[in-house]
């Protein structure tokens, strides 16, 4: 006999038997003891959730001979033939092959035509949302009066790429991603029924990387099997799987956070020496940023994808060190390095900036700390016996326009760090009514038009707003020298006193 997949030979056979979704399946077995089932279901949630496996328990069920309380006796002819895709009226359409308005017209003629085997025809359409939209509309029609002999079901990962006039004619039912210790504890049977010696490290390992989806962990078991005979640990697992460890992520964001960017780089490239792939470090890097997120936000109560009990003590340290907007700017970049990665060659180079990137976001907190503690000094400074009224209030407002700065440069650093680097060789003149004039040198004509883009200029006036809680213009102007011969700098000059417009190198 030909070898059959995990996922295949362990797919439920009875309502029974499915794990998770007890809602969907109390719901569906109760209709079929209570003979009150519907023309038309629509089945929407994650790959690998039990989707066509229920509709498969659904078809045996009104078409078993002997049927138990609702449940398929898996004896009977009928039963045995659907089981085995024998069956001729139980039909499986692969909606992503099949998606045109011709393939429909078809399924319209052959729905009129009663079962040839069992008592209804049962129609299984996969990837639903995959049809084209005249398809849908040819569907219309049959899917909302449909031969008393004949079952719909439609299933699909998106579903809100189906039309609303498709889902208000079927029973919705969605499905979600499987729990942990439900995917762990399936797993430990599966392997002592097939004399599977795999540890419980490596099945939680798998569990968290299935993602909520039994098939996912199912084939990476299968994958394994295949891997190597006798017992199965962790190390097993990432090594077929072409994983880090989640120690070793663990030390690598730690690493980043300390801003130590030569161990960060010698990690990556040890990591990537060993064969693992820039892309899957990229996912299980924003994967755990993702865990640090909730562990930030939720302490012992989160939930965690990829960090385990190894990593739980730098974990919690790493959530005191940085704040919410650190870790979702990180994460954001992770994310769109990690796609990136997809249509790139030199991916450790582009991994590698992304980590330094990341690096200078995590330093923020701490360029922000320092400023204020300069700023505190600075105001807490005693006045020198004898220094003039004038003298102090020069010094005042340089400091306060120092800080005024420095809370602005920061501000923009956090939201996007090129356009802090555009705008780092500018000097901040001062704040009149609704403007804030910001000076370049002559040299610099390329920084300033590229602050003056309106996306640059929506970051700056952002954080303005965010400091000075209203609404506040940027104006960028030239400084040449320091010689104030243009116009505007005239003008910033009569506003805020030559003092203030003083441009030190």
């Amino acid at each position: 006999m030909a070898y059959l997949a995990l996922y295949r030979v362990w797919r439920p056979q009875k309502f029974t038997e499915v794990v998770g979704q007890e809602q969907t399946v109390t719901a569906l077995h109760n209709s079929v003891k209570e003979d009150r089932l519907t023309h038309a279901y629509l089945f929407c949630g994650p790959r690998g959730t039990g989707k066509t496996s229920i509709a498969k328990i659904l078809a045996k069920a009104v078409n078993c001979d002997n049927i138990i309380d609702g449940e398929p006796c898996n004896e009977c002819n009928s039963c045995q033939d659907i089981n085995n895709g024998n069956f001729m009226d139980v039909i499986e359409i692969d909606a992503a092959s099949n998606r045109g308005i011709d393939e429909i017209r078809d399924l319209r003629e052959k729905v009129r035509i009663m079962p040839a085997q069992g008592k209804k025809k049962v129609y299984i359409i996969d990837e639903v949302h995959m049809l084209t939209t005249e398809a849908f509309n040819a569907l219309l029609k049959t899917l909302e009066e449909p031969p008393e002999s004949v079952i719909f079901v439609l299933a699909t990962t998106e579903a809100h790429k189906i039309p609303s006039t498709i889902i208000s004619r079927c029973q919705k039912y969605n499905f979600h991603r499987l729990t942990l210790p439900q995917i762990v504890a399936r797993l430990k049977e599966v392997s002592n029924r097939n004399g599977i010696d795999i540890d419980d490290e490596a099945l939680d390992l798998i569990s968290r990387r299935a993602n909520g989806g039994m098939r996912d962990a199912l084939g990476m078991l299968d994958q394994l099997c295949s891997y190597k005979d006798g017992s199965l640990s962790k190390t097993d697992v990432l090594d077929v799987l072409g994983l880090v460890d989640d120690l070793f992520v663990a030390r690598l964001i730690d690493r980043v956070i300390a801003e130590d960017l030569v161990s960060t780089v010698s990690m990556l490239s040890s990591a990537l020496n060993q064969g693992k792939e820039a892309g899957q470090l990229a996912r299980q890097t924003a994967l755990y940023l993702r865990d640090l997120l909730l562990y930030k936000l939720a302490g012992q109560e989160a939930e965690l994808t990829v960090a385990g009990e190894q990593s739980q003590e730098l974990i919690k340290q790493q959530a005191l060190k940085a704040d919410k907007n650190q870790i979702l700017h990180s994460l954001r970049l992770i994310m769109d390095t990690a796609e990136k990665l997809r249509f790139s060659e030199g991916q450790k180079y582009l991994l590698e900036i992304s980590l330094l990137e990341m690096a200078s976001i995590f330093a923020s907190k701490q360029n922000q700390n320092e400023h204020d503690n300069i700023s505190r000094k600075e105001f807490s400074k005693p006045r020198i016996k004898g220094e003039s009224d004038d003298s102090s209030a020069k010094s005042e407002r340089n400091d306060a326009r120092e800080i005024l700065w420095n809370r602005l440069l920061l501000g923009v650093k956090e939201k996007k760090i090129p356009t802090h680097a555009l705008l780092s060789q500018g000097k901040l003149l001062g704040v009149k009514g609704d403007t804030i004039f910001i000076g370049f040198r002559k040299g610099y004509r390329f920084h300033k038009e590229r602050m003056e883009e309106k996306s640059n200029r929506e970051i700056v006036e952002a954080v303005i707003r965010e400091i000075f809680k209203r609404e506040i213009e940027a104006q960028f102007i030239f400084l040449e020298d320091n010689q104030y011969n243009d116009i505007i700098v005239k003008k910033a000059i009569e506003y805020f006193g030559e003092d203030i417009v003083e441009v030190k190198e």
